[in-house]
């Protein structure tokens, strides 16, 4: 049966509570969503080993992970895009001369090229482990995202002017998700739709970060979390609480989507 609603749903600071973990009252607006005919799909820069503990606790198989890099519906794959190899070769180079880390992503594993504090720091901060130092695993393998670590701003000017055919988004004070230029939750959603022929669904956006912004800008409908940067609260249909005051359920009764 096609689905009433598509509804998209950023991760930290959104879905998540401070500890990284979804509420039981989260978990209840989602089946209730779920009774209503809408589907509800994650939207996020995280890769999917990062949050299966949010398909356990929801059971949200759907998801637009990567910063839309990786699209799965309903538990299979229906999109991937890899960075090119010499540029991901040549973003490595770009931190070791800085000193700074750099992480790997695809959807089954994630390496990082240091142990260094900015490393440690990034990780603790999304309450997830450290994961594997493998320096070199990008000479042989697919990378889908990488992760500039890296604390000192004024770096980031760097990256951005250096790598033209990558986008960067700094969404924590330690690192800046980099994925292919052109890419975004907003294309994910475009792919997804595309890929499904559920371009006529109604699309609903909830979010808090910078990295939401573009799916604001396509989506039907959206939903700042009252902790969301004021950006993104300009730019959205709805203002709710925060995502530690109800913000989820809230957004979701504005609409009538549950």
């Amino acid at each position: 049966m096609k689905p009433t609603a598509l509804v998209f749903f950023d991760l930290d600071g959104t879905l998540l509570n401070q500890h990284s973990e979804v509420e039981a009252d989260v978990v209840k607006a989602i089946t209730d969503l779920k009774a209503k005919g809408g589907v509800p799909i994650i939207a996020t820069g995280r890769t999917n080993i990062e949050f299966q503990h949010v398909v356990k606790a929801t059971d949200i198989h759907s998801s637009i992970s990567m910063n839309g890099q990786f699209i799965t519906y309903e538990g299979t794959e229906i999109y991937r895009s890899v960075l090119p190899r010499e540029t991901v070769r040549r973003l490595k180079d770009a931190t070791d001369e800085r000193g700074l880390g750099l992480s790997f992503y695809t959807d089954k594993w994630i390496r990082t090229t240091v142990e260094n504090d900015t490393v440690k720091k990034a990780y603790q901060f999304i309450h997830t482990g450290m994961p594997e130092i493998d320096p070199t695993i990008h000479l042989n393998e697919d990378i889908f995202m990488a992760l500039v670590l890296n604390e000192e701003v004024h770096h980031d000017q760097y990256f951005r002017e250096t790598f033209p055919e990558l986008s960067f988004y700094r969404n924590t004070p330690y690192s800046m998700d980099t994925i292919s230029n052109g890419n975004s939750k907003a294309t994910g959603i475009k792919q997804l739709q595309k890929q499904l022929g559920l371009e006529h669904v109604p699309t609903f956006a909830f979010g808090d970060g910078p990295n939401d912004l573009e799916m604001f800008g396509i989506a039907d409908y959206s939903v700042a979390m009252g902790n969301g940067i004021s950006e993104l609260k300009e730019q959205a249909s709805f203002v709710a609480k925060s995502n530690l005051d109800g913000g989820i359920i809230e957004g979701l009764q504005h609409f009538d989507l549950i």
